[in-house]
């Protein structure tokens, strides 16, 4: 078997559980060794509820793996999303030592060391810290501060944040598994980096990750993430309202990525789509442009709460190059033309290309599996996972008399210790001065974060009474019109 540093990452998503295997190139390309997508059970708006059905997914996807590559994995990284990551900025300076010299890296590495010092809030943990802006005595931003002259030098870090919990669980499941976690990542992030050019992140674009129960919305502007938020609502909400109008939930998702359309006005309404499940009826099925009713009413509103969200980021006027959709939902037909309609951005779908060879790119034309490619690509730059061949310098013995020669036992694979890179708050005791901002107010406390938390539920108004809005007006009068030509059906 050829020897290779494989890659090995799972996407943990409410509606599938991906696990893909790469290895780089003799270019340095990464290449897709192996894909495989098991239905997700046991996880919900992005958190796990039942370690047994995702460990047993997981072992699944993992079992089948192994047999096609002939390896066995005992390490891989994790991808994980949902409404319970976001980001909190903070502020703060520190004065130059010498400032007849000018700011010097010293200064750069003090302010730094201060940020690095803030202890998440309970039950949350501190996944990434990014500096959005310096500036010198209060003056025009700078990329660089090292060498200007001045005083004090201030920053405003972005503090990315997740509740504890999920990622507890997540361990728990990949133990229950028998993998090590090599690190784990929120989604939102690396698929951001991965179907992003670096002229889209400097010059400011917003990324739309359409997934399951979850949509993530990340802005990118002077190539740094400016902005991060989970809009609890995704393609399920979809496949409901089509169950609603009586068709069989097996159905549903092969009824949505086959004759789906995001604007309903773009399809005949004269097309009847037979499903064979729903009975022997004559007209058991349901028009097309009805189900384009429905699909367009619920990504509109996916769509007014991703414009609410940019509008709040105040970046709304500096996205030079728009909107970029990926995620599962984002292969619906016309679906670029909705969002171009309701946030006024250009918009483009994307899959995350960038880094693979070309029969790699050819495997995923989709992009339902951008999430776990991102996570692919993220690994890399960390680290090969421990892979081994399941028969490594092993040749197979042929009898020399009709007495059976026994089997060798295959070798016990290497292990290593892993400390898993998810960042996890120092137990230190919670400082009585909180960090203050330039305007001596406290940045946040516990209190505040629950205030964030239950203003942005208000905000949007109530995802749970949307679940209940009848889609009945959308679609009236359309039967009306229904001559029975052209029928088409599920097979």
């Amino acid at each position: 078997m050829e020897k290779k540093n494989y890659i090995v990452g799972i996407d943990i998503g409410s509606s599938n559980i991906v696990m893909i295997v790469g290895s780089k190139s003799a270019s340095g390309e990464m290449v897709i060794d192996a894909i495989v997508s098991k239905p997700a059970q046991g996880v919900k708006a992005g958190v796990i509820e039942n370690l047994n059905q995702v460990s047993e997914c997981i072992k699944a996807a993992k079992a089948e793996i192994e047999e096609e590559l002939n390896i066995r994995i005992s390490e891989a990284y994790a991808g994980f999303s949902g409404a319970y990551v976001s980001c909190a900025p903070l502020s703060d300076h520190v004065y130059a030592r010498n400032p007849q010299t000018g700011i010097s890296q010293s200064d750069v590495d003090a302010l730094f060391l201060r940020m690095k010092e803030v202890i998440a809030p309970d039950n949350e943990v501190i996944l990434e810290r990014i500096p959005q802006n310096f500036t010198v005595d209060g003056s025009q931003e700078v990329k660089d501060p090292v060498g200007s002259f001045g005083r004090r030098l201030s920053s405003t870090f972005n503090f990315i944040l997740s509740d504890k919990t999920p990622l507890d669980r997540l361990n728990m499941v990949f133990r229950l598994s028998g993998l090590q976690l090599a690190g784990a990542y929120a989604n939102a992030m690396i698929v951001a980096e991965a179907v992003l050019s670096e002229d889209e992140k400097s010059d400011g674009a917003v990324v739309v990750d359409l997934g399951g129960s979850t949509t993530n919305v990340v802005i990118y502007h002077g190539s740094v993430i400016r902005h991060i938020a989970a809009i609890p609502i995704g393609a399920n909400s979809i496949n409901r309202d089509i169950q609603l109008n009586g068709i069989p939930e097996r159905s549903v998702e092969s009824l949505k990525k086959k004759y789906g359309s995001a604007i309903a006005e773009f399809v005949s309404e004269q097309k009847l789509i037979q499903i064979p499940s729903m009975g022997s009826r004559s007209k058991g099925g349901v028009l097309r442009r009805n189900l384009a009713a429905i699909i367009e009413a619920r990504l509109t509103d996916i769509a007014e709460f991703v414009k609410a969200e940019i509008k709040d980021s105040g970046y709304s006027s500096r996205l030079s190059f728009g909107v970029v959709l990926t995620g599962g939902s984002a292969s619906i037909e016309h679906i670029d033309e909705l969002f171009r309609r309701v946030t006024g951005y250009d918009v483009r779908v994307a899959t995350a290309e960038c880094g693979l060879d070309d029969m790699s790119r050819s495997q995923i034309e989709s992009p339902a599996h951008t999430a776990a490619v991102a996570l692919l690509l993220k690994g890399a730059e960390h680290g090969a996972c421990s892979v081994t061949a399941k028969f490594a310098g092993i040749s197979p013995r042929v009898p020399q008399s009709p007495t059976p020669t026994p089997t060798p036992t295959p070798p016990t694979p290497p292990t290593r210790p892993i400390t898993t890179p998810i960042p996890t708050p120092t137990p230190t005791p919670t400082p009585t001065t909180p960090i203050q901002n330039d305007n001596g107010g406290e940045e946040q406390n516990d209190n505040q974060a629950d205030d964030q938390q239950n203003s942005g539920g208000k905000k949007r108004g109530g995802f749970l009474d949307w679940i209940k809005v009848g889609i009945t007006k959308a679609t009236d009068g359309i039967n009306k019109t229904f001559d029975g030509t052209g029928d088409d059906e599920i097979l």
